[in-house]
């Protein structure tokens, strides 16, 4: 509730900036800013004193993002000098993308390179810290804990960021001294927003703001869309509460109305939907003439499966609160049955997803809910990889997700992403990349073709691999995977990670001289600095000039079984590298080098390698690779096959649903076979992005043989049995 002190503060901060021709008003606005285009300002609404109740404000932006060395988002914000000490409450994060963010800012200035803090909130209810130290500088990041209360504190040349999940709980996340970043006397602080999706906003809710009285609202950067914000006083409020008494069919749900606002009397349901279809269900109303508790027990609902749900309250003077969304998840009937067999059909291909040194989805058992995607949208996607918790991915329908030119991101731990649960002809992502930011993750039998985009112009902002782990990330498989059309890297492998195996994937037609800034960069693999045990078997290169793959400085890495064909340059080792090479085929090459190689200068490139065959008239290695006779490294139990069978085992096995393979998978393969030389400048060079058959066929994992099941799926669409 405000008190008489904020409400004559608002009053007058409104009074001294009217711009009537700004806004517009209802009866409950005593103060709403209004963004347009690039600037917004404040004007008076109703000035009566306000009736009991909440003040809640409602920041929209677009942008791309609040990170790297500039930003582009929603700011809304008042300039303070000196010491301030920021509070506010963040109700919500509409999930545009898993990486949207909200919260409290201070800013060197409003230019989009400026030196900045945020304390941040995601849509996953993530709270943390990020700042960037010095105009264009690269931004940091910290922290990272489900908090729906945020603190932004600055005392003499020290910025605190602090986060709770009940006011006065406060968690310090981060102290920030001289050292780390300077600003000026005076600077801009408010609240701020990113949709991290060009052209689309973000909403986010935020109530009981204390210590800052923003102003002036203002879209920082290129936004295609602009941002506005509404502040609304005496309105209802209402908290979705705890999900209890949870079984395979049931759950008793409750809410809790804390701020009728001014009327008399509320309706208080809820609405629950299974993830991650679009349609809510509403429970029964349940009257309320005072602040207090609701709950609802629900039926009906299917086991081992998330569900959103989210309580709503209708006030008596016409007023609608809406809680924030929690996921939980049913039971399942298969528990308690005993231990799950283990065992199922073999793969085709010699190595399985546990083969190299990550341990393949370790928390999947028959309890893992299961979420299943119904239609081929990135909408279904992005809500079904970001659920915070252990989760099977399975798909009812094939045909092709177009990202619309944005990242899809896996944000949150333990996925299983099973495309061979689609039916023919699978599922195929276009026109955005996958990035895996998250730990113990399998993902299988899927194409990502990411493509110039239609852009015609070379820019950073689409210099991007069609799909690759995030840096710090680790325990990740990526397995029978077709990608291609990358404006950088295919398939790259992120810095400081550890345990990270691809196998099996057909990674192909990187796009020559496309739109990287950087001109001519149709690469193959980069294997980031620092990363640790990472295991590439039994992969197709083809048709990329380079990085098959790189090994970057302080990388361990096993490459075992793998074809390369028609390239420039082979495998990289650049200093401080380890690397156990063995059984790699390497055909066509274009040019004189070795095919495993440092540059000149590099005495730290460490390598065994045995049993590797070329058909070029070039070294198997250089002199520049310190060469030994023992294994370095190598994941236990990994067997490996002779060269002579790489070819056809490859070729046979590699890419996403080897016997049912598309029009594009196909011709990589047949231009491998043949020797095709056919380096591609852009998608539409090769008929351009597909559109495949939205077939659907029902989906019934079984309660007690999850593993059994995804392997029986993968052998179908591995080999057609």
């Amino acid at each position: 509730m405000i008190d008489n002190f904020e409400y004559i503060y608002y009053v007058l901060v409104a009074v001294c900036r009217t711009d009537t021709n700004a806004m517009r008003f209802n009866r409950r606005s005593f103060l709403r800013a209004v963004g347009v285009g690039s600037f917004g300002t404040v004007a008076v609404g109703t000035l009566s004193t306000p009736s009991a109740g909440a003040t809640v404000i409602t920041l929209e932006g677009g942008g791309a993002d609040i990170w790297g060395t500039g930003d582009v988002f929603q700011y809304y914000y008042e300039a303070v000098s000196g010491d301030f000490d920021v509070v506010v409450q963040n109700t919500g994060v509409e999930n545009t993308d898993s990486w949207a963010k909200a919260g409290l800012m201070v800013r060197e200035s409003t230019d989009p390179q400026a030196a900045n803090v945020l304390v941040r909130r995601r849509p996953n209810g993530e709270a943390s810290m990020q700042y960037r130290p010095s105009v264009g500088a690269e931004t940091d990041s910290t922290g990272g804990t489900q908090a729906d209360w945020l603190r932004l504190v600055r005392t003499g040349e020290t910025i605190e960021t602090y986060h709770a999940s009940n006011r006065g709980g406060w968690t310090l996340i981060e102290r920030l001294g001289p050292d780390d970043i300077s600003l000026p006397e005076t600077v801009p602080v408010g609240l701020a927003v990113t949709s991290h999706a060009t052209g689309q906003r973000c909403t986010a809710t935020f109530q009981k703001l204390s210590g800052v009285a923003p102003d002036t609202s203002q879209d920082i950067g290129q936004v295609e869309v602009a941002g506005r914000v509404d502040t609304q006083a005496g309105v209802p409020l209402v908290r979705t509460g705890d999900i209890s008494s949870v079984g395979t069919t049931t759950a008793t749900i409750t809410g809790d109305v804390t701020d009728l606002g001014a009327a008399s009397t509320a309706a208080c349901r809820f609405e629950y939907r299974e993830v991650p279809t679009e349609e809510w269900t509403s429970t029964e109303t349940h009257t309320l003439d005072a602040p207090g508790a609701f709950s609802a027990t629900i039926s009906g609902l299917t086991s081992r499966r998330y569900y959103e749900i989210r309580a709503i309250t209708e006030t008596s003077d016409g007023d609608t609160a809406v809680g924030a969304t929690t996921v939980f998840s049913t039971d399942t009937k298969g528990r308690g049955r005993g231990p799950p067999p283990t065992a199922g059909p073999p793969s085709s291909a010699q190595f399985g997803p546990g083969d190299g040194f990550a341990e393949a989805a370790p928390w999947l058992d028959d309890s893992t809910p299961v979420i299943i995607i119904r239609e081929p949208s990135r909408r279904q996607l992005v809500s079904a990889l970001n659920v915070a918790g252990p989760r099977l991915v399975v798909f009812e329908t094939s045909g092709t997700v177009d990202l619309a030119g944005r990242d899809l991101v896996v944000a949150t731990d333990n996925l299983y992403l099973a495309g061979q649960s689609a039916p023919s002809p699978g599922i195929t992502l276009i026109r955005g990349r996958l990035t895996i930011d998250a730990n113990d993750c399998v993902v299988q039998h899927i194409r990502v073709r990411l493509g110039d985009n239609g852009i015609e112009e070379p820019t950073e902002e689409w210099a991007l691999d069609a799909i690759n782990t995030a840096d710090e990330t680790e325990n990740n498989v990526i397995d029978h995977v077709s990608a291609s059309w990358s404006v950088d890297e295919v398939l790259s492998v992120g810095y400081d990670t550890t345990n990270t195996t691809v196998s099996n994937c057909l990674i192909a037609e990187a796009l020559h001289d496309s739109v990287h800034p950087k001109g001519s960069h149709g690469y193959g693999s980069l294997i980031g600095n620092g990363a640790t045990n990472v295991a590439l078997l039994g992969n197709v290169w083809s048709q990329n000039t380079d990085r098959h793959p790189r090994l970057k400085t302080g990388t361990d890495s096993v490459v075992v079984n793998n074809l390369v064909h028609n390239y420039d340059d082979g495998t990289w080792l650049d200093p401080d590298t380890t690397a156990t090479i063995e059984g790699n085929v390497y055909l066509d090459p274009r040019s004189d080098s070795a095919n495993v190689f440092a540059e000149d200068g590099v005495e730290t490139a460490i390598a065994h390698l045995a049993d590797n065959y070329t058909n070029g008239d070039v070294p198997m290695v250089d002199s520049n690779v310190t060469t030994v006779n023992e294994r370095p490294l190598w994941p236990d139990g990994l067997e490996r096959i002779a060269v002579e069978r790489t070819i056809t085992h490859n070729l046979s096995n590699a890419g996403a649903r080897a016997a049912d393979r598309t029009d594009h998978d196909r011709r990589i393969i047949e231009n491998v076979r043949r020797g095709v030389d056919s380096y591609i400048d852009s998608q539409a060079a090769v008929g351009g992005y597909p559109t495949l058959a939205e077939n659907t066929q029902s989906v019934a994992v079984p309660d007690n043989a999850t593993r059994v099941w995804l392997k029986a799926k993968a052998r179908a669409v591995e080999t057609g049995e």
